[in-house]
């Protein structure tokens, strides 16, 4: 990844040992095989606090060698009172941070961590753990009458059907879906698996029979079949699975756009975007009896709390069971 082009972001208020200490940071995470997507996200929550302490009066003269504790506590302050961010995304931020002091007392420019210790003073509110959006089955299917309907490129038509649906069935995130070579298709037909390097460089198994897949999908049009055939008869070097008419990989910024209009085609009142649709596979794989180990392995979550969140599904299905069996003595 090219980190200059991240720095290049950084305003010109930022230090000399500012930049340096970003720079330093990202590279580290970049040689321990951080993905670009991770390596982005750290940045994005480090600038955030960059910015507040350059322009804050109290912080902006304080240097990073210097900070306190209680500099950190109105940093957090403000993330709550002026951001207005939720708990998920202030506890991330939270993370990069601590990371990025460790990394810092690691390469001994700090002899201490400035984070502050939990406070004392607990919060009466609960945290809201807000519920991941996904799709029901007939929403699902509006999608893919959308996709036949509105579509009048068969090249574009028979690609964007394969990989909405690739999507459904596999739960994979948009970065390993754009990465797939034909190969691996290949070796799917052979072994009823997709081999996944995901994040961490991490390898796993994801289930997907192609053949089955396009007969549970009522593919009359046998859409799947065909893009695989235009997708080989195309004549270029590049390896990709999913490819543009010129032969070129799709880029990530091409898919989002392009389920952004099937969602609008299709009328379904929901901001969808891929990461939705890794959610919606979640969350029917959990309905359909598969317990969250099995799951966990699937989405390649290093931790099993991450994916504990798909739960929400058979709960909101037990209440509902108990809204019409309401026991009436």
């Amino acid at each position: 990844m090219n980190i200059n082009e991240l720095i290049f972001k950084l305003d010109n208020n930022y230090s000399e040992d500012d930049f340096y200490y970003i720079t330093s940071f990202l590279n580290a995470l970049n040689t321990a095989g951080k993905s670009k997507n991770t390596i982005y996200s750290y940045f994005r929550d480090l600038k955030v606090f960059f910015d507040f302490k350059n322009n804050n009066e109290l912080l902006k003269k304080i240097t990073i060698n210097n900070l306190k504790p209680i500099n950190i506590n109105i940093y957090y302050s403000y993330l709550v009172s002026e951001k207005g961010n939720s708990t998920v995304s202030i506890n991330r931020k939270k993370y990069v941070l601590k990371l990025f002091f460790e990394y810092l007392i690691e390469i001994e420019v700090l002899a201490k961590s400035p984070i502050p210790k939990e406070s004392i003073i607990k919060s009466k509110s609960k945290v809201k753990i807000k519920l991941p959006t996904y799709l029901e089955i007939d929403e699902i299917q509006k999608i893919n009458k959308s996709i036949m309907e509105y579509y009048k490129d068969k090249f574009t038509k028979s690609r964007d059907f394969f990989i909405i649906n690739l999507f459904l069935h596999t739960g994979l995130r948009i970065s390993e879906l754009i990465s797939l070579d034909i190969n691996d298709m290949e070796k799917t037909k052979k072994t009823d698996f997709l081999s996944i390097i995901g994040k961490g460089n991490k390898e796993r198994i994801v289930p997907i029979n192609i053949e089955e897949l396009a007969k549970e999908l009522h593919d009359n049009d046998n859409l799947i079949e065909k893009y695989l055939e235009y997708r080989y008869a195309m004549d270029t070097d590049n390896d990709a699975l999913f490819v543009s008419h010129k032969g070129k990989r799709l880029s990530a910024r091409y898919i989002q756009i392009a389920l952004k209009k099937i969602i609008s085609y299709s009328n379904i009142g929901k901001d969808i975007t891929p990461h939705k649709l890794r959610h919606t596979f979640a969350t029917h794989f959990l309905k359909n009896g598969a317990n969250l180990r099995l799951v966990q392995e699937v989405l390649g979550h290093s931790s099993i709390s991450t994916t504990q969140i798909y739960t929400h599904s058979n709960k909101q299905d037990l209440m509902d069971a108990m809204k019409k069996n309401n026991i009436k003595y």
